[in-house]
Parts: C-alpha cells; structure tokens; sequence
C-alpha cells in the first residue's frame, strides 16, 4: 500500500492524470486520493464462493468485475495493474492492444507456497497450497501479455528464468522518504512491525525473540496486527 500510494503522488507531480480503480472489501472510500486522482472508483470483491474458481486463483477471480471492465473500454489510456491480483481482464484478453503495466508485489504462487509452508491450521494450508499452483500456471499464462515491473530484482530474475517474461524491468518500492530527518545515534529500542496475523510475519517475530533479542539486552518492540496469544506469551518470558 505504501508502495501504491507513494507512486501514485510521483505520477500526480510529474502532470499525469490518474483514472483510480480499486477494490474494498467493507465498502469504506478514502477521500484523500482524490488529491491526487482525476477520478476514483470503487468495487466490491466477489468474495465468498462466487469468487472461487477450479482454473484461476481467487486473489485473481474475486476480482473480475463486469463494471470495471466497462469502464477501462471508455478510453484507450495506458493501464497499470497493481498486483497480479487485478490482472483478470488482461487474462481474458480484454486488453489487447492496450499499454498495459502490472506491477509485480511478489512472485505471488511462491508467496503462497512459503505460507503454506508455515501454516499450521489445516484448512488454511491447503487454501495456500492451492492457491499456490493455480497461481504458477495463472503468472506463466500472461508472462508475455504485459510489461511487468518487479519490486526486487530477484522478482524479475524469476519471471524470465521460470516464465520466460520477455519484457520484465525492476523498479524499487515508492517510499515517502526524500530526506534523512532520524536523530543520530542508534536510539533506545529496535521495532519488529508487520501484519502480525500472517503467519511468515508471526514466524520472523518468533525467531528474533528466540534466536537474537534472548541473548541480547538491547529492548525490542513488537508491533502489528491481531498478534496470537502465543507470540505475546513468548514475548512476555522477557521482560525486554
């Protein structure tokens, strides 16, 4: 998101007029894109079973909306897909023609293939590793549809070494730092901060309290999302 929202602010300074679309899960809009943003709109995921497909992976189908498509057919403007989770419509071949950019977050099925990996509960772990190989066939089918910019360049690597992309660049994270204005000094405490529900975040956390802050005096702040009473149980054997 930090990401999105900082490359979106680039391209408004540069004179670029951004056309917005976006999903939510909870309906909720947020007035400060339209700072930045020509026009924003809004959609909901098909969340639940009418997002679930047997050949397409749900991050992927939950987000195939009729009214966006309708919307990107007004106008011939270039098209940049945020995640391979928007990218349904350059799937079906609704974009031909198009200058379209998706913009790789991951390499999405080994995301999902490392969560499974970590996951304990069973239901989630067999979503995940699903999820995982729909998601290989899914990216190797629209590799050469597009030009994709990767976030790492181990990202990029991969799309042309196991897909065979063609027209794969990197481009490092948006970020909103354009100056150092940290105190100096190496300050009091480190901070651990993520999404605390995903469970890779949930296994870092664990391993630096066992492996690096047990032996260290240095305090450490762990802070993030719905933390499992386990992590916080652990977390408490120091008092640091």
């Amino acid at each position: 998101m930090v990401d999105l929202f900082y490359k979106m602010k680039c391209l408004h300074q540069l004179g670029v007029k951004i056309h917005l679309h976006c999903y939510t899960a909870d309906g909720v809009q947020q007035p400060e894109l339209n700072k930045y943003c020509t026009e924003v709109h809004y959609y909901q995921r098909n969340s639940g079973p009418r997002g679930i497909s047997l050949k397409l992976p749900y991050i992927v189908k939950s987000r195939a909306s009729a009214a966006l498509l309708t919307r990107l057919q007004q106008d011939d403007y270039p098209v940049l897909l945020e995640g391979i989770h928007c990218t349904y419509h350059l799937h079906i071949g609704a974009l031909t023609g198009r200058k379209v950019l998706v913009r790789l977050h991951n390499a999405e099925f080994e995301y999902y293939h490392r969560l499974a990996g970590h996951e304990k509960n069973l239901f989630k772990k067999l979503y995940y590793s699903i999820e995982s190989r729909l998601l290989k066939n899914y990216e190797r089918g629209i590799a050469n549809k597009a030009v994709f910019v990767a976030v790492s360049e181990q990202d990029a690597v991969l799309y042309k070494n196991i897909f065979g992309a063609s027209q794969v660049h990197f481009l490092p994270v948006f970020i909103p730092y354009s100056m150092v204005t940290a105190k100096e000094g190496i300050g009091h405490y480190c901070l651990y901060h993520g999404n605390l529900a995903v469970n890779e975040n949930e296994k870092a956390a664990v391993w630096l309290l066992t492996k690096v802050f047990s032996k260290l005096k240095l305090p450490l702040v762990i802070a993030g999302r719905n933390p499992s009473s386990a992590l916080e149980k652990l977390a408490h054997q120091h008092p640091h």
